[in-house]
């Protein structure tokens, strides 16, 4: 028991939709979505195009309509040209707890299979 209700036990609410908990569903994983897609095309960037990226704040539609804030960032490890780089995106919802806990999608360029060319300019 939970309360006054048993675990796992679907609750009724007179104002939600009656798919209401499959859409929140639906919304982390299309938040999570939007940032892996995210994340993936900036990781496909050239080296050069990486290394110039500033942060950048997007407002995205996901398909639900949900609205989402999504921030890029990227930078390298240790010392540029000498180590790989990071991308992360968080995708926060326009509304929810999510807002301050935002979903996260974070790609890694660099490695044994995807080495770091030399500095272009030295």
């Amino acid at each position: 028991m939970v309360g006054d209700y048993e675990e796992g036990a679907q609750l009724e609410c007179a104002a939600c939709p009656a798919d209401y908990i499959l859409m929140a569903r639906d919304v982390q994983n299309e938040g999570r979505a939007l940032a892996g897609s995210k994340a993936e095309a900036v990781a496909a960037l050239s080296w050069e195009e990486l290394d110039a990226y500033d942060r950048t704040v997007e407002e995205v539609v996901g398909p639900s309509g949900e609205r989402y804030r999504l921030s890029t960032t990227v930078f390298w490890d240790m010392e540029e040209w000498a180590s790989g780089m990071y991308v992360i995106v968080k995708a926060a919802p326009a509304r929810g707890w999510r807002r301050y806990w935002p979903f996260k999608a974070v790609e890694v360029r660099g490695g044994p299979n995807d080495l770091v060319p030399r500095n272009p300019s030295g």
